[in-house]
């Protein structure tokens, strides 16, 4: 009888830690599919924002791959669930920073929320590129600009 009620309470120990696991999850891997560049050269560099993070200058996170057939791929693992921002540079020369001449950016970008840097944009902001990282929205698809 020892063992059946032992054997009773892990069981329902194993239901309520399976059930548990299975409702609760706040983080996932958020990928980001770019397209767009003109040529292989260089690298490229996702920046990810958070609302109070300096948009440009302080990313929360910032994760570099190669460019392979004009294309690339980068994915930022176990993110907490939110709202978020992006900048994507073609980091031409692999210098690890946003190269500007006369104080404009000198390398191509893409930024999330299909948002685009004009003369008559402003300064990207989180507003302008703020967009939904959940269980169902992981997927970003980002397309370059000169």
């Amino acid at each position: 009888m020892y063992k059946i009620i032992l054997g009773l309470i892990g069981f329902g120990l194993f239901l309520t830690t399976e059930v548990y696991s299975q409702r609760v999850v706040s983080a996932g891997s958020l990928t980001f599919n770019i397209s767009g560049f003109a040529d292989n050269s260089g690298q490229v560099i996702v920046q990810l924002f958070r609302k109070d993070d300096k948009i440009p200058k302080n990313p929360f996170m910032q994760l570099e791959a190669k460019i392979i057939e004009k294309k690339a791929v980068v994915v930022f693992k176990n993110l907490s669930y939110g709202f978020y921002g992006a900048i994507i540079v073609h980091d031409q020369n692999s210098n690890g920073i946003i190269d500007h001449r006369w104080g404009i950016p000198n390398e191509p970008l893409g930024y999330s929320n299909n948002w685009q840097l004009s003369l008559l944009s402003g300064m990207p902001t989180f507003e302008k590129l703020k967009f939904v990282f959940s269980e169902s929205h992981n997927i970003c698809t980002i397309q370059m600009h000169k």
